[in-house]
């Protein structure tokens, strides 16, 4: 199948036809081919999608919706119903227009300029998706996400203890941080470790396990995140920067070549004015190889406060030397 007949950006496993005696009925197709945007009938299989497509249930069924092509995201969190996660959250999406909420006459909000609308779990996948084939500045999102995760938490303790099952390990504690806070560390049900506000590990995993997995981890959101703060600098800076490589380095946190940005993803464990701090320091080299007093007051200019930024470092590689990782 070519990738140029797959240009819908919905394909569900089956359509719903009305019928006159049962009402709404669910029509498989015997082939297995798929029906893009829920009603056309296709030649489509589930392998012949590209791997932006997210799998999951919506529309009351399930389906393939794409994560490529995203122009906005608008995520509606629910903080009224506190007995699901996501159930009552919506995303929506839009592969065009900006989405804008808009009062109702009798006082509602609504929202207009969307494509797609999905609710549950498969907002979190969907989300990371988006930032990885669309280039979607996820941020934002995320960091609420994770709020109403707290929210849910902090609401259903039984039901955390229920989902963090394992004994916690004792050579990693309760928590680990990330980005200044502390999250979770526990043991899930599947054979994936993850992030998702919180440090997921296989219940069955021993200590070496879990800290090997807690490395990838790491290793994975200081890609992530260091990518979208040398961005974000150079920018303001305007410079080019190099390539970007994540190292273990326990004691030099970062440095640069001609080739390449060196950061240790032991940094994802700083807060971000560390972290601000670090990435502009070594894209002023790009404009002044030498320490010299141009270097420091192009790093004030971006951060006027970067000697404040210089002593949070300092302690934090004096608590570096404790680390376990």
């Amino acid at each position: 199948m070519s990738k140029k007949e797959i240009n819908a950006t919905l394909y569900m496993e089956s359509k719903i036809v009305y019928n006159r005696k049962e009402g709404n009925v669910v029509i498989d197709d015997p082939n297995g081919y798929l029906f893009a945007n829920g009603r056309y009938s296709t030649k489509i299989l589930p392998s012949d999608l590209p791997e932006w497509y997210v799998y999951g249930y919506m529309y009351k069924r399930h389906g393939y919706m794409s994560a490529k092509g995203v122009k906005h995201l608008l995520y509606v969190p629910n903080y009224v119903f506190d007995n699901h996660l996501h159930k009552y959250d919506t995303l929506y999406i839009s592969y065009d227009a900006e989405i804008e909420p808009y009062e109702t006459e009798r006082g509602s909000i609504w929202y207009k300029g969307y494509d797609e609308a999905i609710g549950g779990s498969l907002i979190v996948e969907f989300v990371e998706a988006a930032g990885k084939y669309s280039d979607y500045d996820v941020k934002n999102i995320q960091e609420e996400i994770a709020r109403k995760r707290e929210f849910y938490y902090d609401r259903n303790p039984d039901v955390a203890k229920a989902i963090f099952k394992s004994p916690l390990s004792e050579k990693f504690g309760s928590r680990l941080p990330y980005r200044g806070k502390d999250y979770l560390l526990g043991g899930v049900a599947g054979k994936k470790s993850f992030f998702d506000g919180a440090f997921c590990f296989p219940a069955t995993y021993s200590s070496e396990q879990i800290n090997s997995a807690c490395i990838k981890i790491y290793r994975e959101l200081a890609r992530f995140d260091l990518t979208a703060k040398v961005q974000e600098y150079a920018a303001k800076m305007g410079v080019e920067p190099p390539g970007l490589k994540i190292n273990g380095a326990k004691t030099c946190l970062s440095s640069i070549t001609a080739s390449s940005l060196n950061f240790s993803w032991r940094l994802m464990m700083a807060d971000d004015d560390i972290i601000d701090y670090i990435v502009v320091y070594e894209l002023a080299h790009i404009l002044e190889v030498k320490h010299s007093s141009k270097f420091w007051k192009i790093i004030e200019n971006i951060l006027p406060d970067y000697k404040n930024k210089q002593a949070k470092l300092k302690e934090f590689k004096n608590k570096l030397i404790k680390e376990i990782l």
